[in-house]
């Protein structure tokens, strides 16, 4: 169980020589086997961690206690075994003795249940892969028994892309630090380096492989997970010491860091229908924010889009294990809950449901003072809720924005792009969302240079842009994305997609937003802090974004505000009263 690993890194820490702790710790590990329901049971991860524990406090008892057999551990964990739903009963294992770190010698119950070979073999099954060290291990200096201490180590965890892959990476720190690992803020201070990667451009997975390079030259130890793997793993190809895993087996990432600072090398990608479970320990990088991913994976084909390749189909979280979520979150200080997903107007098609009835259902659980805000949304299924959203939207507890990118002003280009919707669809959503909510934020993208856009395209998305003047516009060029239909299409000169970028980001410059907020006395609530200029961060019910002077204080509490500027990407203002 948790609490017993705990015990044992606890009691691993301990002053050697300590056999009084020996044999507490080895009565807490013991005692479990007659007396829990679901947690009977040791793992091989497990009796690694009472080896290093025995070493640690030199006694030998563990030793004896690590030579029976014992059945493999409760499914519903999702650090010891495998997740809820892979099995219904704990299966009886073979003891196949105690796994030697320096013979190279792993023993994954969890992660392959297939015998364990010789040196430098894989094993595979579950969708999982590990290598395992060849080497012999030299003599350990206190640095190296440090890193050989399972939970003793500290990783640096670094994120990239969208919402949900935030709150991946917020579960993933949590279950790390909970487990006991330290958490840094630096690639030099840490022993493992987890990159959290993104697949949507090439930019952003050329992030993560630099990253992943850097490590691997410092010598740590690195553990890729998000898109980036779960597309294509062959992106680790040619790199000893990364351990790749999948976007569906987040809630394993304890036992693949501890596997990866062991010096094997695991690959755990197979693409798992259930989700990992909401009710897992969370780090939250901003602590007045808490992400929920409400569904993995979408219904579209978009033919230039990667990320179908590692979330796969739509699959939707319950309403209720949403709504237990933001009210944990809530209790726990979060003051903002945001709804993220690869396509929230998909959500719950799958489970008979809809995205309108899940967003009235949370801000009718919310307390006073927690915000909703809900994340982006494709057109072609929010079309149906244009209305019911809209009334939600006008709560006093829902942020007024929404997120729905369009890609192109030319319907050929959207027809090119798989993107099943066509302008005039489009604009039926913004219009029936601005008719009801005048001052909803509508954010939207902006794709320049797809292989098919002629001038006259390029054109139609100009007049889209001068049409709706969006306060919040993602402008990228056109990223061939290995894999997908449109990297086999003729790219337009590279050139060309760079002028085009331009001409949009020139058009967005052009114009302004804010300035009708000057003057004004308007309500913010304050999630964030921009040291740099010594300001706390906030937004309107509208979102938009409000700098005051800093006070610390005003972080989770909403406060009204004297508009005295206007810029082009936020208000500045003071505090009248809360």
């Amino acid at each position: 169980s948790r609490s017993t690993r705990a015990s044992v890194v606890a009691c691993a820490r301990a002053p050697s020589g300590a056999m009084g702790a020996a044999s507490e710790l080895v009565a807490a590990v013991v005692a479990p086997f007659g007396t829990s329901r679901g947690t009977t049971a040791s793992t091989a991860a497990t009796l690694r961690i009472l080896a290093a524990a025995t070493a640690a406090l030199g006694a030998g008892l563990l030793l004896a206690f690590a030579s029976r057999r014992r059945p493999v551990a409760a499914r519903g964990c999702g650090l010891l075994g495998p997740p809820g739903g892979e099995a219904d009963a704990p299966e009886e294992q073979e003891d196949r003795g105690e796994p030697h770190a320096d013979e190279g010698e792993v023993d994954l119950e969890e992660l392959a249940t297939s015998t364990v070979g010789a040196a430098g073999s894989f094993v595979e099954e579950r969708g999982a892969r590990v290598s395992r060290r060849a080497s012999r291990a030299s003599p350990a200096s206190e640095g190296d028994r440090r890193a050989e201490l399972p939970g003793a180590q500290r990783v640096y965890v670094k994120t990239m892309g969208c919402a949900h892959n935030s709150s991946d990476a917020e579960f993933m720190m949590g279950l790390l630090q909970e487990y006991g690992y330290e958490l840094v803020g630096a690639l030099e201070d840490s022993d493992l380096c987890l990159v959290n990667s993104c697949t949507v451009k090439s930019p952003s997975q050329d992030s993560a492989t630099n990253l992943m390079k850097r490590a691997r030259a410092a010598g740590k130890p690195v553990v890729l997970t998000g898109c980036v793997p779960s597309a294509d793993s062959s992106v680790a190809d040619g790199f000893e010491g990364v351990s790749l895993l999948g976007v569906t087996h987040i809630d394993r990432i304890v036992e693949v860091v501890e596997q990866t600072l062991l010096g094997n090398t695991v690959r755990m990608l197979g693409k798992r229908r259930e989700l990992p479970s909401l009710d897992l320990p969370k780090v939250r990088r901003n602590k007045c924010v808490e992400i929920i991913p409400i569904s993995g994976g979408c219904l579209g084909s978009c033919s230039y889009c990667k990320t179908k390749h590692a979330r796969g189909k739509l699959s939707s979280y319950s309403g209720d294990a949403i709504v237990q979520r933001a009210l944990t979150a809530a209790s726990e200080g979060a003051s903002e809950i945001w709804l993220a997903s690869e396509d929230t107007g998909a959500y719950g098609i799958d489970l008979g449901t809809d995205i309108a009835s899940l967003l009235g259902r949370v801000a009718d659980a919310l307390p006073a003072g927690v915000m909703l805000k809900l994340g982006m949304t494709n057109p072609p299924y929010m079309l149906a809720h244009i209305a019911a959203v809209a009334e939600v939207l006008k709560r006093p507890n829902v942020f007024e924005f929404i997120h729905i990118p369009v890609q192109s002003g030319s319907d050929s280009v959207l027809q090119a792009m798989v993107r099943e919707y066509t302008i005039a669809d489009f604009s039926r959503l913004v219009d029936g969302l601005r008719e009801s909510v005048p001052e909803v934020l509508v954010a939207t993208d902006i794709i320049c240079g797809f292989p098919t856009e002629s001038k006259e395209d390029h054109e139609a998305s100009m007049e889209l842009v001068r049409k709706y003047r969006f306060p919040v516009l993602n402008i990228s060029q056109f990223y061939p994305r290995p894999g997908t239909p449109a990297a086999k299409m003729k790219r337009l000169p590279s050139s060309l997609a760079k002028r085009r970028s331009s001409e949009v980001t020139q058009l967005f410059d052009s114009y302004e937003t804010n300035q009708h907020l000057v003057g004004q006395e308007l309500r913010a609530w304050f999630s964030d802090t921009e040291a740099k200029h010594k300001q706390t961060v906030g937004h309107t019910k509208g979102y938009v974004k409000v700098v005051v002077p800093r006070d610390d204080a005003l972080l989770g509490r909403s406060a009204m505000v004297r508009v005295h500027r206007a810029t082009k990407w936020h208000i500045e203002g003071d505090i009248l009263r809360p």
